[in-house]
């Protein structure tokens, strides 16, 4: 039986243009230690913003949905997978993985309109 790889196993493929965003939005539930961690080719992609949106307001609940906005840089296919981890474990105990297919900028992006 031959093992998957994550390249095997993607759930999800995103189009972008390079010098573009993209949003990945995923659900966490902070009081048990809960947090998704991404991990990327850094020459691919930049973590431009992580935000944290609190869903329930109770005292002895956090959960809510964490915004990953990612800038696309290189062009080409390119991994990120999301881990699920636990904050005192050193492995996840769940992932997504993601194929960014980022396509070149378009030619009219870089146009000035005079």
């Amino acid at each position: 039986m031959t093992q998957e790889t994550s390249e095997q196993v993607t759930s999800k493929i995103i189009d972008a243009n390079a010098g573009n965003t993209f949003q990945i939005t995923l659900w966490e539930d902070r009081t048990g230690g809960h947090s998704w961690a991404p991990r990327y080719a850094p020459d691919a992609l930049d973590l431009i913003d992580d935000e944290y949106r609190r869903t329930v307001s109770v005292d002895t609940a956090d959960f809510g949905k964490r915004v990953f906005t990612f800038l696309a840089k290189t062009p080409g296919d390119h991994f990120l997978v999301m881990e699920h981890r636990v904050g005192w474990k050193c492995s996840a105990n769940n992932r997504k993985d993601y194929l960014i297919r980022i396509h070149p900028p378009s030619a009219s992006a870089g146009r000035s309109r005079n």
